[in-house]
Order: C-alpha cells, then sequence, then structure tokens
C-alpha cells in the first residue's frame, strides 16, 4: 500500500498523473482472449455443425483475434522504457500480425461472401509477408554480446536446429509437392513457398531460443517462440493435410493457428509488463550459464525421422547400417555433452574467480564498477534517483595489528555479511578495497539513503564479531551521495560519497554524513 502511495506521489512530484486502467485493459484483453481461444478449441474437439458452418466459424474467428494481436504488439512497441531496438523489433511483429489479418481477411471475403476458393489469391499476399516480418522481428530483438568464437557456435547449432526441421518440412510438404505433376508451376511456387516461409520462421525460432534474451524480454520471448512453433505446426499440417484433400475447416490445425495467434498477444502484454516492473524483480539478473539441450534434441528428431522413412524402404543390410550409425551419433553425442558439462562447470569456477571478492564473496571492484556503470546509464536515461553509500571500518588498523590478520579477515568477512542482510536484492554491494565497501542504491532518495547508512552503522554496531581472537566490537563510517544534475561522471559521485565518509571519520566515527557542496571532494 505504501509503495503504492510513494509511486503517485512520485508521478505527481513530476506533474504526470498515470492512470491504472490501460495497465488493467491489457490483462482484460488477455483473459478474454483466453477465453475465446479455449471456447474456439473445445468447438474444434466437439467438431460441432455443418461443414459450411464449420468453414463460416473456423474463417471468422481468426478475424478479431489477429487485430487483437497487432494491436497489442504496437502497443508493446509504444512503451517509452523500452529501448529503441525492441521497439523496431515489435513494430516488426505488429506488422507481421497484421499482414496475416489481412490474408484472413480477404480470404473470408473470397470464402465465406464469395463462395470461392481461388489458389492463388489476393489472400496469399498477406499470408506470405507475415513470414519474412516475423522472423525480422524476432531476430532484432536485442540479446547479449558474444565473441566471435560464441557466434560461431551459436551459427553451428542454429543450424542443427534448422536442418532437423527442414527434414520435416521437406518430408511432409516440400518433396510431395515438387513430385506432384497436375498443378500448374504458379500453384506449385506458391504452394512451395508457405512451407519455406516455415523454414524461416524455424530458422528465427532456433537463434531465439540458443542465444540468451537480453534482460527485461525473457518471458515475453519465450510466449513468442511457443507462439511461432505451434504457428509452424499448423502450417506444416494444413499444408500436408491439403495434399491429400483431407482438411476441411474447423480442423486441428485451425485450433494450433488461434492457440499460436494467442502466445502471440500474450506476449506482447507480457511485454509491456516486463518494461512496467519494478527494478526487483529477480528477471534483471543474468540467467546462470547453462548447455542447450536443443541441438540434441534437434538432432534425435531428425534421425528419428530418418529411421521412421527408412525401416520400410531400406533393404538389408542398409537397414542394419542405418540403426548403427544412429547408435554412433548418439555415443559421439552424448560425449560432447559430458565434455562440455565439465567446461561450463570450469567456466563458472573462473567466471566467480573473476567477479566476486574471496574474502567476503562481494563483487569485486572490478566487477562492482561493470554494474555500476549500467545503473548509473539507466539513471540518466529514465531521470531516477541513485545514491552512492561508501562504508569504512573504523579503526581496522589496530585491530589488524593488534589480533592478527586471521582475525581482522574475519571482521572483514563479518560486516560484509551484516551490510548484505540490510540491503535490497537490487542494491550492487562490492568491496572496494581493504578495510573498504561500496554500495550503489537505485531508485533510493538522499533521505532514505541516509535512512539505510544509518542502518547499515547500527547492523554492524549491534554485536560483535566472532573471531578467533575472541568477541570484537566493530563499527562503521558511511558516506552517502545522491545522483543530481552536477554529477557528470560515476567517478565524481563515487568521490562524493567518500567525501561524505571522510566527514563521517572527522566528526568521531560510528556514524553517517551525507555529501554536501562545501565538502572537498577526494579526487575530481
Amino acid at each position: 500500500m505504501q509503495a503504492a502511495i510513494d509511486g503517485a506521489a512520485g508521478q505527481r512530484a513530476h506533474g504526470v498523473r498515470r492512470w491504472p486502467w490501460p495497465r488493467r485493459l491489457g490483462g482484460w484483453a488477455v483473459a478474454l482472449a483466453a477465453l475465446y481461444t479455449a471456447a474456439f478449441v473445445v468447438w474444434v474437439v466437439v467438431h460441432a455443425g455443418s461443414d459450411r458452418t464449420r468453414t463460416v466459424i473456423s474463417d471468422a474467428v481468426f478475424l478479431p483475434a489477429g487485430l487483437a494481436a497487432a494491436a497489442m504488439a504496437w502497443r508493446a512497441a509504444a512503451h517509452p522504457a523500452l529501448d529503441a531496438v525492441t521497439r523496431r523489433a515489435w513494430r516488426l511483429m505488429a506488422g507481421a500480425f497484421l499482414a496475416w489479418w489481412c490474408g484472413d481477411v480477404i480470404w473470408f471475403w473470397y470464402e465465406v461472401v464469395r463462395s470461392r476458393q481461388p489458389f492463388p489469391s489476393w489472400a496469399d499476399a498477406g499470408y506470405l509477408a507475415f513470414y519474412p516480418l516475423l522472423m525480422w522481428g524476432l531476430l532484432t530483438l536485442p540479446g547479449p554480446r558474444r565473441s566471435a568464437l560464441d557466434r560461431v557456435k551459436l551459427w553451428l547449432d542454429t543450424g542443427t536446429v534448422f536442418v532437423a526441421g527442414g527434414m520435416a518440412v521437406w518430408y511432409l510438404v516440400i518433396a510431395p509437392t515438387v513430385r506432384g505433376h497436375e498443378a500448374h508451376w504458379l500453384n506449385k511456387v506458391l504452394s512451395v513457398a508457405y512451407p519455406v516461409g516455415d523454414l524461416i520462421v524455424v530458422f528465427a525460432i532456433a537463434v531465439v531460443l540458443l542465444r540468451r534474451p537480453a534482460p527485461g524480454s525473457g518471458a515475453a520471448l519465450r510466449l513468442l517462440v511457443v507462439g511461432a512453433v505451434l504457428f509452424v505446426v499448423a502450417d506444416v499440417a494444413y499444408a500436408h493435410l491439403s495434399l491429400s484433400d483431407s482438411y476441411k475447416g474447423g480442423d486441428w490445425p485451425d485450433a494450433f493457428w488461434l492457440v499460436a495467434i494467442f502466445f502471440f498477444l500474450a506476449g506482447a502484454h507480457r511485454q509491456r509488463q516486463l518494461a512496467d516492473r519494478p527494478l526487483e524483480d529477480p528477471e534483471v539478473a543474468p540467467p546462470p550459464l547453462r548447455i542447450s539441450r536443443l541441438p540434441y534434441l534437434a538432432l534425435a528428431f531428425g534421425y528419428g525421422i530418418l529411421l521412421w522413412v527408412g525401416r520400410a524402404t531400406a533393404v538389408s543390410p542398409l537397414e542394419g547400417l542405418l540403426v548403427a550409425a544412429v547408435v554412433l551419433t548418439v555415443f559421439v553425442a552424448a560425449r560432447q555433452l559430458t565434455a562440455q558439462q565439465e567446461n561450463l562447470r570450469l567456466t563458472a569456477a573462473l567466471a566467480e574467480l573473476a567477479t566476486t571478492d574471496s574474502l567476503t564473496g562481494l563483487r569485486n571492484r572490478r566487477s562492482f564498477f561493470e554494474l555500476a556503470d549500467r545503473e548509473w546509464t539507466r539513471a540518466l536515461r529514465t531521470g531516477e534517483t541513485l545514491t552512492a553509500v561508501m562504508v569504512d571500518v573504523d579503526r581496522f588498523k589496530r585491530i589488524n595489528d593488534g589480533l592478527g590478520h586471521v582475525a581482522g579477515d574475519e571482521v572483514l568477512a563479518d560486516v560484509a555479511r551484516r551490510l548484505e542482510q540490510e540491503l535490497r536484492n537490487v542494491d550492487l554491494l562490492g568491496r572496494y578495497g581493504g578495510d573498504e565497501f561500496v554500495a550503489l542504491l537505485p531508485a533510493t532518495d538522499p533521505e532514505a539513503a541516509l535512512a539505510v547508512a544509518e542502518r547499515l552503522r547500527a547492523a554492524v554496531a549491534s554485536e560483535p564479531a566472532a573471531t578467533v581472537a575472541g568477541p570484537v566490537s566493530v563499527h562503521i563510517s558511511v558516506g552517502v551521495a545522491p545522483l543530481d544534475a552536477e554529477c557528470h561522471t560515476l567517478l565524481r559521485l563515487m568521490s562524493r560519497a567518500d567525501a561524505a565518509l571522510y566527514l563521517a571519520k572527522q566528526q568521531g566515527r560510528d556514524r553517517a554524513e551525507s555529501w554536501g557542496p562545501g565538502l572537498a571532494l577526494t579526487s575530481p
């Protein structure tokens, strides 16, 4: 409740009045779309109505759904908190959904109003425009920077998934279409264009699954990928059934198409939600290192198709050799997977050594400033408050010299633990060097930061630290400095916090002080 009051007060202070109903509107739209989709799926399963009724319903049901998906994608692209690249990606996907909707409108006119089923038709222009736009939008979504070697591995894994998907599309659609002789060449070209469109979507799906999504887009991207996969399944099934003239309006591919559109809509809404989320959302943290099993699943899928087709056509001794080749590939893939797991373990250990202070378990100075620079950039872009905090252990040299370095190390570890317990997950905390610690508090104004500093001081002084030399009474001095219009660099902000810390030392230690204009900076 207090957070809502503070948020409303902040909006009034900036002269902006925000109403909650736009967010609720998006949630209600997703809920309504879910009920709409579920009702259609049930209708498909029940298989109610005559062929004509099913055709009309299956054509009409996509008209509001497709338009809603395009509108939600465009709404996500309009969010001011998203970066320009992400907004462009969502505009492209909105264009893709709108292109498919235009195809549905034209086809509804042909099939329902005019009682015709022309092929090719103007509806194909809208449908075929969907595939490159969707691929372009998915590939435009930002991802992490990669080294040259990582890019090579990404493309190799993507190629594996793409070829496996291509095997299924070739076997089910492309090969039967190309072998047919009764159709006109233009009909064949368009018939092949759809599965080729599916292949480029498969390519985009493989890329976005294999590369780590940028913070703030992961959940939305997963919904988009599920929708794209369902869309490709529906497309391939429809094309395969159409080759034998066994598809009718209201068959199960229609249900898959509508469910896919729902996931597109839900993904767009989720992107909008993620742009509104608080900083404490755990998704801002980078995901742990992991091995993608997608290429191995693709390998199994491809060999599964090969065995399925080969079991009826292969003759002795080819069938035995085919099975043996599959078994050999499984062994090699399993060996590679175990090697990757070991490499990942070593990489994680090296990454921890490179970013973590071994004594306190906090971020080391290099790692702290890498993340602090991101928070600094974000605060400048969004206009949010940002406060730096410097902490120094009072008279630490006496502890080190009088009780020994082991006891001194235990005091530092105890102070680090108490500081970490008092800060939020979103706050950055690191060891600055020696007996000094540094913290960066996003979305924290000077008054709140000074209260945090006082809480840190009290937590450290609340009870003695346990050491090999016995309990040791520990106190800290704290300096606080907020970001303002005159603070042009992160280094200057830290220097202000250091100056406030020096003031706390001068005033008798075991206290917290804020930076003021009269203080001299410790560095320019």
